[in-house]
Formats: structure tokens, C-alpha cells, sequence
């Protein structure tokens, strides 16, 4: 009895090592095929994080903002919670569409200018266009008789000029549009009568309080509650461990003929092959990853959106990882060509308590996609302490007047002219140069809060940061 229980218990014991041993295999297989799939996921990795998920492509088109015409000369301004204003323009705009005898046509500038600024309007503006054909689609809107003209639009308006239209237009490219409703219906009240404009702020043109005539607006005068905040680069967070599974995870199966590079500064490169794949560590925090894409289908506008905000999920994360909540946006964007590979750059900011945050240089995520595939990747996302002080709304320096004080530093800067000038001509010289001026927190280098700023851009592209309750120089960009 006792030889034939020690045979059983031998037995037994083969059995359960057979059953470990392919058990291990069976692990070892799903652990390598989720590697050369590359779907380990930086969340998953960070201890007490769940995997991000991929936000709707609809939930990062913000308006840039919403200007309401009084047709007297001044606007009211609307730069935050703007995307009910967009919903109820998009089921206009469905709604106008789905009538037989609507129609598109095409307008001229003058027109367009004449119904924005002459009468009562709402203008709802997008810092980039989307294509029109793809609106259309996303949002189930019929294409109506004329609208093969529309390429692309940036801002949806209404007039008291044309109540039963919708307007169109493609800044950019100096094209503007009408659609018109043959039925009796004030599209223009049924978009404003919800807002209260006398809680928004008032915008005249930089002509009419600088002189000159430029029409682009600027605050009469504002207040805030923004005070500095400490941040942190989000990458301070993970390990050099972290971040080699982050780019094994970029690199997936073929990370075993991964070169590893370290330069003098301390940046970290891995590359494959002779540059096919790079994926760069570099010591300020900022992660860059670049791929040299094989030919496929450009998959257009919304498509490679979602390509984009999938590849971030993956890869990363839609938020800090710690502090404050940012909410992500799309801040421009742009069609982009590689030989005969088409697709479109994405530049993402981020908001804070409805206040942009801007960087000196460059922007939280940037992200390229060429025939559906990620060609660029670059990551420079920063989380914000929590706490701190705070204080109620204050008043800030009204933006002419911090014009007025730094007028000859932005010429000197714009002009590269050091030499004294006709204090006249540089004023006029930067009033005519303003194309846009608004409040935010920036992120100067080698200062280690976000500053209450003014941000002031001019039409060629240079940025000036100015301190929001001081108006003094505290950087600039492009």
C-alpha cells in the first residue's frame, strides 16, 4: 500500500509540473504577442494608473472663440465654455441643409465684412479649417446645391443682415460663403437669444482705440484671478525604466535591434536600423519619435484625428500625470505632404480652468500623420501643482495701454532695428502688426512657475508674452 501511494503522489506530481510547464508557454506566447502588437501602454506601466483612454475626436475641436456683433462698433468675446454654441450652430446648420431649395453661394469678402460688422452678428471662429465635405459627413449634415464650393471653413456665422443664412468661411484663403433658407426663420435670434452679453467681454477693433485700421479685436479692459502656479515636466515622473518600455513599446518586436545612444548632454536616442525609427529622451523632458512611413491610403481630416488621439492613448496619456486637470484641444492643424504621401500635423494645447496655457517655445503635444500612419510624435506635457495661493478677480492692464508701454520693444524686435526712430511711426508700425492679444499662463524658459500673461501675436508670426498686472517684457516666441 505504501509503494503504490508513493506512485500516486509521483504521478501526481508529473502532472502538475506538465501543467505549469504549458501554462508558461501558453503566458510566455500572449506576453510576446502583445509586444510585437506594441500595446503596452506607459498607463499601464505607472503604478495606480488606469489606461488612458482615447478621447472623442469631436471633444478636441474647440472653437477658438465666439464673437457676438453689436453693429455699433463693439463685440462682446467668448473664449471659454464655447461648445454648446458650436452644437447649436452644427443643428442649424443640419437643419438648413436638410431643405430642398437650400443653396450655397459663393460671397465676397466685402459682403461677408459688411454683414459681420455693419449689423448684429455671431461669428463662432476656429484657429484652423476643417474640411467642409468631411463636417458634413461627421456631423450627418446634407449637401445641398453649391456646396462642392466649400473646401474648407473656419468660422460659422450668423448676420441680422441675412437672419435666414449661415455663413462660411475659409479665412485663409480669403473665400467666403452664404446658405440660405427660403423659409421665414431668424436663425440669428434663435443662436443669441440664450446669451447673456452684457456678462462677456467687450472688444472694440485695434483701429478704433489705437488708431490706424486694423479690425482686429483687443479687450477694452479685463480683470483676472490668475496668479503664478509651479509646474514640473510631466517625464520628472518615470523612471529610465519606464521610459525603456515606453520606447520598447514604440518599437515593439524589433526592439532587440535597437541602438541605444547617449550624447554629451545626456539625451537618449534609440534607433532602428539607420534611422528608420527614432525615439529621443532628451534631458528637458521632451519625448520625440520619428517614423519613416510606408505608402498607404490617406485617410483625411477625422481619420487620421483619430489615428492621432488613438496613438497618444497608447503611447501616453490624454492629461497629467499628476496636479491640476488640463483639458486637451486642438490648437491648429494643417494638411502636410511627404512625396506622395498626404495626411495632416496636429498641434494639441491644453487648458487649465478654462486658461490656455502657452509655451515660449513649441506646444504640449504635436503629432504627424502620413497615409494613416504616425510619422511624428513630440511630447512636452507639464503638470501644475495643486494649491497655492489664490486671489478674487483683480483688475489686469488693459491691452492698449500695454501696447503703449512696449511698442518701441516690439518694433525693435519685429523691425531688428536698434536705432532711434519716429516715436509715431513705430506706434503706428505695431498697432497695424497686432493680429491678436488675449489672457493666459505661459511657460517662460528656465522659470519654473506659469506666468499670468498677456499674449500678444502679430502677423508675422512673433509672439510677445507681456506680465498681466504689470505689463512688462517677460518673453517671446514664434
Amino acid at each position: 500500500m505504501s509503494q503504490r501511494k508513493t506512485d500516486r503522489i509521483e504521478h501526481l506530481k508529473t502532472g502538475i509540473l506538465v501543467v505549469l510547464f504549458f501554462t508558461t508557454i501558453l503566458l510566455l506566447y500572449l506576453l510576446w504577442s502583445l509586444d510585437s502588437q506594441s500595446r503596452f501602454r506607459l498607463p499601464d506601466i505607472l503604478s495606480q494608473r488606469q489606461a488612458a483612454e482615447t478621447p472623442e475626436a469631436e471633444r478636441m475641436l474647440l472653437p477658438d472663440r465666439v464673437i457676438y456683433g453689436l453693429g455699433d462698433g463693439s463685440y462682446r468675446l467668448k473664449d471659454s465654455d464655447t461648445t454648446e454654441t458650436l452644437e447649436e450652430c452644427l443643428l442649424a446648420l443640419r437643419e438648413i441643409s436638410g431643405e430642398s431649395d437650400a443653396s450655397i453661394t459663393e460671397i465676397t469678402a466685402e459682403q461677408y465684412g459688411e454683414a459681420i460688422r455693419e449689423y448684429r452678428s455671431l461669428a463662432i471662429n476656429f484657429a484652423y479649417a476643417i474640411p467642409y465635405r468631411e463636417l458634413c459627413a461627421r456631423w450627418e449634415i446634407p449637401r445641398v446645391q453649391g456646396a462642392e464650393l466649400v473646401i474648407g471653413a473656419d468660422t460659422l456665422a450668423f448676420s441680422q443682415a441675412s437672419a435666414q443664412s449661415i455663413f462660411i468661411a475659409e479665412r485663409r484663403e480669403n473665400k467666403y460663403y452664404r446658405l440660405y433658407s427660403q423659409r421665414d426663420v431668424d436663425l440669428f435670434s434663435v443662436m443669441t437669444e440664450q446669451e447673456d452679453l452684457s456678462k462677456l467681454t467687450a472688444c472694440y477693433t485695434v483701429g478704433t482705440i489705437l488708431g490706424g485700421e486694423n479690425d482686429r479685436l483687443i479687450p477694452l479692459s479685463a480683470e483676472s484671478n490668475l496668479v503664478p502656479l509651479r509646474w514640473y515636466e510631466e517625464s520628472e515622473e518615470t523612471s529610465q525604466d519606464v521610459r525603456r518600455t515606453l520606447a520598447e513599446a514604440l518599437f515593439g518586436e524589433n526592439f532587440d535591434f535597437v541602438r541605444r545612444i547617449t550624447d554629451t548632454f545626456g539625451n537618449v536616442t534609440y534607433m532602428y536600423g539607420y534611422g528608420q525609427k527614432t525615439f529621443t529622451q532628451r534631458v528637458d523632458g521632451v519625448l520625440e519619435y520619428k517614423n519613416e512611413t510606408s505608402e498607404g491610403a490617406a485617410g483625411g481630416f477625422f481619420r487620421d484625428l483619430e489615428t492621432a488621439l488613438s496613438f497618444v492613448s497608447a503611447h501616453g496619456t490624454w492629461g497629467s500625470l499628476d496636479g491640476r486637470e488640463l483639458r486637451f484641444f486642438l490648437r491648429d492643424a494643417r494638411a502636410v505632404s511627404a512625396g506622395k504621401q498626404e495626411g495632416y500635423r496636429f498641434w494639441f494645447g491644453a487648458k487649465m480652468l478654462d486658461q490656455t496655457i502657452y509655451y515660449e517655445s513649441g506646444v504640449p503635444i504635436e503629432i504627424e500623420v502620413l497615409d494613416g500612419q504616425i510619422s511624428y510624435y513630440r511630447r512636452d506635457v507639464i503638470s501644475v501643482e495643486t494649491g497655492g495661493e489664490t486671489y478674487g478677480f483683480r483688475p489686469v492692464q488693459d491691452p492698449a495701454n500695454v501696447i503703449a508701454r512696449n511698442y518701441n520693444h516690439i518694433y525693435n524686435v519685429m523691425t531688428g532695428n536698434m536705432l532711434a526712430v519716429n516715436e509715431e511711426s513705430a506706434f503706428e508700425y505695431v498697432a497695424q502688426a497686432v493680429e491678436d492679444i488675449r489672457m493666459g499662463l505661459v511657460r517662460i524658459a528656465n522659470d519654473d512657475r506659469l506666468r499670468p500673461a498677456w499674449i500678444l501675436a502679430t502677423e508675422s508670426g512673433q509672439v510677445f508674452y507681456f506680465s498681466l498686472y504689470e505689463a512688462t517684457p517677460i518673453g517671446m516666441g514664434k
